[in-house]
């Protein structure tokens, strides 16, 4: 059976609020896919919305050629609330890593002479990359196209709490905006004017849920900004509410020239991603970039509701408030970290995680590794203070002496 599954022969049988089952056997979920039920499994507003459009027979094809009425309002709402004043336009998508794909095209579409990207060492942006050198079909798919990056910069992530003992000595040295901002000079200073566009996450999310020294950012966008780099930034699984605010990037306050968000976005019903840009780096023209599905009827009406869903339930909030319940549990026994509900526990090492994981599973508690010595926390943002606490027992229960 060539299905990629981690774990051949556990089902999902049931989804609902915080909880799945596997096999018929509940779980509190604190890995959501990474990120993907915000909202809760199957909310009842997000299986009202699905049932809705269907019946309605709304959802015949248009992909990105032509427009629908949930398309457009989505991305009215998309431009509204994510940071920034500026006009701004919308590409819709099916997943994060389409998402970012179309950011870093728009980016090398705009000024293809320069080559050359920037991002952290630890980054997760997706697995795409390599279909369209096989494409050929039109003219209009490879003319004045960009057939790729020439040089990728890595930086260090600027970690507030680094994850492992080798990242703490090294940024040790670097520590602060002042001296990090040498550092990034001396690595990307020399080749500045071939650098095209940056793109990080603010919090890394396969990383390790580590979360950026926020002044050193600033000042690391800054730079960009001044040498003309378009800055990117990767919300697919930080943003709409997780980490206590709207997005990571209110947070930083830095505003994106680009931002990408996914996962959330689809109420965990139906794959949707979505690059939000500015209007001047947007595709021009019919056909600039485009995909089968992306901007469907019914992946845009479920996309509405879930904003509607975390306005009206003051999701952005309460994800704050449970995450300090949340570090309020555990700090005393662990190291942990993050915002909101994007959270980690790091253990001593590897193993360690891999049995937590392991035993938590057994207790009813579903948990994935994030970084090297990480386990991530990141259950739904409706979760009660009782699925809080059991969850922390359960934790206590199955870490070793």
């Amino acid at each position: 059976m060539a299905v990629s599954a981690w774990e051949p022969g556990v089902f999902l049988t049931k989804a609902k609020g915080a909880k799945i089952w596997l096999n018929g056997k509940p779980h509190l979920d604190f890995a959501c896919g990474p990120g993907v039920a915000n909202v809760g499994y199957n909310h009842p507003e997000i299986l009202e919305t699905v049932g809705r459009v269907l019946g309605k027979n709304e959802t015949g094809y248009g992909g990105n050629m032509i427009l629908n009425k949930y398309e457009v309002a989505l991305a009215e709402e998309l431009c509204r609330l994510t940071p920034g004043k500026f006009p701004k336009k919308v590409f819709f998508s099916n997943s994060g890593g389409e998402a970012v794909e179309a950011a870093m095209l728009a980016c090398m579409k705009r000024r293809p002479e320069r080559r050359g990207m920037v991002s952290f060492l630890g980054d997760f942006h997706g697995r795409l990359g390599f279909c369209r050198n096989a494409t050929t079909s039109r003219a209009m798919h490879f003319e004045r196209m960009p057939w790729g990056i020439e040089k990728t910069f890595f930086l260090a992530f600027p970690a507030e709490n680094p994850e492992t003992r080798l990242k703490q000595d090294f940024l040790g040295a670097i520590s602060t905006p002042v001296s990090y901002m040498k550092y990034v000079e001396n690595v990307i200073g020399p080749f500045i004017n071939d650098i095209n566009f940056a793109i990080f996450e603010l919090i890394q999310g396969e990383g390790g849920i580590s979360v950026a020294q926020k002044e050193t950012m600033r000042a690391l966008v800054d730079y960009l900004r001044k040498n003309n780099v378009w800055v990117i930034i990767d919300e697919v699984q930080s943003g709409l509410a997780r980490t206590g605010k709207m997005w990571a990037s209110d947070i930083f306050e830095i505003e994106p020239d680009i931002l990408t968000v996914a996962k959330a976005l689809s109420g965990g019903v139906i794959p949707i991603g979505a690059t939000i840009m500015r209007e001047e780096l947007s595709f021009t023209e019919p056909g600039g970039h485009c995909n089968t599905f992306g901007g469907g009827p019914l992946a845009c009406a479920v996309g509405l509701k879930v904003l509607e869903i975390i306005r009206k339930e003051n999701l952005a909030e309460k994800a704050e408030t449970k995450g300090r319940l949340l570090h309020e549990y555990l700090w005393r026994n662990y190291s942990t970290n993050g915002r909101g509900l994007m959270r980690r526990i790091t253990f001593y090492d590897s193993e360690m995680k891999k049995s937590v994981i392991a035993n938590a599973r057994k207790l009813g508690l579903f948990l994935t590794g994030a970084g090297e010595r990480s386990v991530r926390l990141m259950p739904a943002l409706t979760i009660s203070e009782n699925e809080i606490k059991q969850a922390v027992e359960i934790i206590k229960s199955s870490t070793p002496a």
